[in-house]
């Protein structure tokens, strides 16, 4: 009786012991984890909100292309600290045929400190986007953004500088505008003219990663 108990638990107990052996090793495998980079996607950007919840507050404002000045700029903040991936801006038709780019800079208001500047062909048939080395923000600190074209650079002829800009009807500045926890304090124009404080927004997009 002894004899039958031992051969029939010997391979019972093999079972087992392989059962514990591979279970615990299959189940217990856990994926690689993967690296993610971070988008830079251009649709609702925070900017694309606050100009348009602008727009929709006050419906006689004007979405138009206008202010024939070398630079045009906003002052914004961000209450997080973000990275800046890309640049959105609609051109001049005949300064993209002729290969002539704008300079866009993104200044440290405090400090008057440029944190990037790039020379870019943007299309003039919609809003066109360029990569840009990432640009690191602070929450809360003060920044400027602009768009200008050299003196000389527009192709002779000073209508080519003008921009889209969601033109203010009234007299006094709506800013600050906000959403988002992105912050637009105020606009300048300026170059062969002005300065035009608070005029409007110039559409310069800002996407964020």
């Amino acid at each position: 009786m002894k004899k039958i108990l031992i051969k029939i638990g010997l391979p019972i107990v093999l079972l087992v012991a392989a059962t514990l052996i591979v279970g615990p090793s299959c189940g217990s495998t856990v994926p690689d984890p993967v690296a993610t980079t971070p988008t830079c996607t251009t649709t609702n950007t925070l900017f694309q909100q606050v100009f348009a919840a602008t727009a929709t507050a006050n419906p006689s404002f004007q979405d138009v292309s206008t202010m024939d000045l070398l630079t045009h700029q906003y002052t914004f903040t961000v209450n997080a600290n973000k990275t800046i991936c890309s640049i959105g801006y609609q051109g001049n038709a005949t300064l993209f045929a002729n290969n002539l780019p704008y300079t866009i800079e993104i200044v440290d208001t405090t400090t008057n400190a440029v944190i990037y500047t790039g020379n870019h062909l943007f299309g003039s048939t919609a809003t066109s986007y360029v990569s840009i080395t990432p640009v690191n923000l602070i929450a809360n600190q003060s920044y400027t953004i602009r768009r200008t074209l050299p003196a000389g650079g527009y192709g002779g002829n000073i209508g080519n500088t003008i921009g889209r800009i969601l033109r203010f009807t009234s007299s006094s500045s709506v800013f600050p505008v906000t959403s988002g926890g992105f912050t637009i304090t105020g606009s300048n124009f300026y170059g062969t003219g002005g300065p035009v404080v608070n005029f409007g927004i110039p559409y310069i997009d800002i996407v964020f990663q």
